[in-house]
């Protein structure tokens, strides 16, 4: 099977690149295991689309962890916060994303991202943290399309905007289809790649 949206730097197995339902505190068919697998697609869609491939673990991680916390599936902009929480304190998210080759060093600026994407407010430019976090909230943020809550004039990169059309379709063709569980992002993936030359 074909994984060429996978970044090849990204030394994981597809079953260890998503979360396992689980792993999530609150159990939703909105914010669970096939929103992140979306999300998963959408970031690796944008890492390519940027050329910011030095951001792929950092991004991969910070997309696996930033629902694992949430408790509901309203408005909520504490819950990135609260899974940077969990991330500190339970070894078996420490150990996927040390399996990842994240280092140490590289906690801060997963925790910013993971802790913003859920804060309305977004940080400056500047900021060394602001590119992981834009990468995260867009790719995120394309997935809105499920809840019919998404203004692409509000999306950070130009790249994004141009990828609306294969977020709906990706959303079409995924939710409620696939069964959750370790082998979802494989058939979410393959379905991402089939649907990508309808948008090339």
């Amino acid at each position: 099977m074909s994984v060429s949206l996978v970044p090849a730097s990204l030394k994981l197995s597809l079953a260890e690149l998503l979360p396992l339902p689980e792993h999530f505190v609150h159990q939703s068919s909105i914010h669970g295991q096939g929103h992140v697998a979306r999300v998963m697609v959408h970031a690796f869609r944008l890492l390519r689309a940027t050329g910011h491939h030095d951001e792929t673990t950092r991004l991969w991680a910070a997309v696996f962890l930033h629902d694992l916390a949430r408790t509901h599936d309203g408005h909520c902009q504490v819950h990135g916060g609260n899974a940077w929480k969990r991330f500190e304190t339970e070894e078996c998210l420490q150990r996927r994303v040390a399996l990842a080759g994240i280092t140490a060093e590289e906690h801060a600026v997963i925790a910013t991202a993971v802790t913003m994407h859920s804060k309305s407010e977004e940080l400056e430019r500047t900021d060394p943290h602001w590119r992981l976090t834009a990468l995260l909230k867009d790719a995120d943020a394309l997935d809105r399309v499920r809840i019919w809550d998404l203004d692409p004039s509000y999306l950070r990169f130009k790249e994004s905007r141009g990828m609306v059309g294969f977020a709906k379709e990706l959303f079409t063709r995924t939710d409620g289809v696939i069964p959750t569980g370790p082998f979802h992002f494989e058939q979410v993936l393959a379905i991402a790649e089939g649907t990508e030359g309808m948008y090339a």
